[in-house]
């Protein structure tokens, strides 16, 4: 069985020699000076690439890898109590998704601080950005240890490969939807494994009435800008990017609100000259008019092709249909409280952004859930911002383990 090794070295390779490479590799400790150092370089590459400076995620990733930051990372992981010691799982098989571009990179990186040696499997249908990520990170690997550690491969959908890999692997990363988290979690793993999965989630955001009312137009604009990297960044495909927008407040402010912010975000798009396909534009029209045969909506208000908001009415409300094509579609509902929100949520909600809520409200909303969902509640334009805490797991837990010494 061959695969494609894109890096470090480019080559077809059987999965065999990849595999005992990978075990022959030196190990790290959590956090060790060689990963930090590597992950430093990677970000100065980053931010330093013309190319890849436009792109505001690659921005994003360089900024997350800064050593400022890492070091922040690092101080949530102290010495274990007790004379414990924090190990690497070992070898670790990442199966990042397709529909973002830069996550396969931060999974790795999480990985690589947790001290693995790392086998990541990249879609063939990734974008010309992770092409030229990966680039960038075969520069920063050249002539480091870490590089023995490492595999980037692509291969077509192969279960006889995804079989051997698992079978030698101690710790399995899958991101993607349920039906791949199915179809990977049929093949065995060794008996010892680990295996951490992200299914498929959806994100809302909730924004005070009263609070965009008090805005003056600089602050509006500001808010706009905000809305828009949460929504439309990754043609709001990505897990943690909103798809169900919630007023909070009486009508005789929700209204006025909206229409100032719906403005906004229309100047927000032409600014940075957002467009869409004609198909996509179609598609998301149809969405909007599948939820409404369907269901309670009570209005379908567009702005061009770029903002569609599918009107569900006043209370807490789920979209009747909630398929999703992306790249601008907003089921709108309104609540007089937070509270209201419960049974709006299940497990498949993972990121609520929020805008003029204070921090005990979110908190008396979290203990009403009580794990019933909602994973991350973040500042509005904070929704893609990846943190070692992703869907409810701490990745440095989930990616090591722990040797008990006494």
């Amino acid at each position: 069985m061959r695969v494609t090794e894109l890096l470090p070295d480019a080559a077809e390779r059987p999965v065999r020699d990849i595999l005992n490479r990978l075990d022959a590799a030196p190990s790290l400790l959590p956090f060790a000076p060689d990963a930090l150092h590597l992950l430093a370089d990677l970000s100065r590459r980053i931010l330093g690439a013309k190319d890849l400076a436009r792109a505001p995620d690659a921005v994003a990733l360089g900024y997350w890898l800064r050593p400022a930051n890492l070091a922040r990372l690092g101080e949530r992981y102290p010495p274990l109590a007790h004379g414990g010691l924090r190990v690497p799982a070992g070898v670790a098989f990442q199966i990042p998704p397709s529909n973002v571009d830069m996550m396969f990179a931060y999974s790795w990186a999480a990985g690589l601080l947790a001290g693995n040696r790392q086998i990541v499997r990249l879609s063939r249908r990734r974008g010309e950005l992770a092409d030229r990520l990966l680039a960038v990170i075969g520069q920063a690997l050249a002539g480091s240890v870490i590089a023995q550690g490492t595999a980037f491969i692509d291969y077509d959908r192969d279960d006889a490969i995804t079989a051997a890999i698992s079978a030698r692997c101690d710790l399995r990363v899958i991101w993607g939807g349920d039906a791949t988290v199915a179809a990977i979690r049929a093949i065995p793993l060794a008996p010892h494994a680990k295996e951490t999965v992200f299914a498929d989630r959806l994100s809302l955001s909730i924004l005070s009435a009263a609070a965009v009312l008090d805005l003056d137009d600089k602050a509006l604009a500001d808010v706009a800008g905000r809305l828009f990297n949460d929504v439309l960044t990754f043609d709001q495909m990505a897990c943690s990017s909103p798809r169900r927008l919630i007023w909070l407040g009486p009508a005789d402010a929700a209204d006025p609100a909206e229409m100032l912010l719906t403005a906004a975000m229309a100047a927000e798009i032409r600014r940075r000259d957002y467009r869409i396909a004609t198909a996509t534009a179609l598609e998301k029209y149809a969405a909007a008019c599948r939820a409404a045969i369907r269901g309670s909506v009570r209005a379908i208000e567009r702005s061009r092709t770029d903002w569609v908001l599918v009107d569900l009415g006043d209370g807490p409300a789920v979209p009747p249909d909630d398929s999703h094509p992306g790249a601008g579609l907003l089921y709108r509902c309104r609540v007089d409280a937070v509270a209201e929100i419960a049974p709006m949520i299940d497990r498949s909600v993972q990121t609520l952004t929020h805008f003029g809520i204070d921090r005990a409200t979110l908190e008396a909303l979290a203990r009403t859930l009580a794990g019933k969902g909602i994973d991350r509640m973040v500042p509005l334009g904070q929704a893609l911002a990846f943190d070692l805490v992703w869907d409810g797991y701490d990745l440095i837990d989930e990616f090591t383990r722990r040797v008990a010494i006494g």
